[in-house]
């Protein structure tokens, strides 16, 4: 889990200079977290799929959640899924070879094409059974989170320093929570 701590003499900074109240600077704070991690989630999901060459970003949604910590309201935690995806989110035509499947440039050892329920799919064995099948499966955990450490929260500091400047320039300007 990665934390970041942002310098409170810096919100106070500002806050003084343009002579803001402490709900502004507690609102423009809790906003400014939420637009963090609204623009790291999006940053997250767009770079993860060019990374891995995924067809979309829906696999992705779903495996990136958003949690709030505390009392407060200025704290999130961010949540990646990082199991194996389904092969059927990877672009590429399903080609049998022998020794198994090639999809795009992901080769499936022991994998086969079959239709099961009108969809055409990979599917490797687990067992000794009829239907002892499943969908294959393409482990990702190490290339996400080397690509979220090395891209994405690199710049997290500057992205939430930009959306709170913003945030305090408008409330004070607008007088909201006066």
């Amino acid at each position: 889990m990665l934390q970041f701590d942002f310098d409170d003499s810096r919100i106070d900074y500002l806050a003084e200079a343009l002579d803001a109240t402490p709900k502004q600077v507690k609102m423009a704070t809790n906003r400014a977290v939420r637009r963090t991690a609204g623009t790291l989630r999006r940053m997250a999901s767009t770079g993860i799929k060019t990374e891995l060459g995924l067809r979309n970003v829906t696999a992705l949604r779903r495996r990136i959640k958003e949690y709030r910590v505390g009392k407060g309201g200025n704290a999130l935690k961010l949540w990646f899924g990082t199991n194996d995806l389904p092969i059927s989110a990877f672009p590429g035509r399903k080609k049998q070879v022998p020794g198994g499947v090639q999809v795009g440039d992901i080769m499936i050892h022991g994998g086969f094409v079959a239709k099961i329920r009108g969809k055409v799919g990979v599917y490797t064995r687990h067992g000794r059974g009829r239907w002892a099948i499943s969908e294959a499966t393409v482990p990702v955990a190490d290339r996400i989170m080397i690509y979220l450490e090395d891209n994405v929260f690199v710049d997290i500091d500057s992205i939430f320093w930009k959306h709170f400047e913003n945030e305090i320039h408008a409330y004070t300007i607008l007088k909201v929570g006066k």
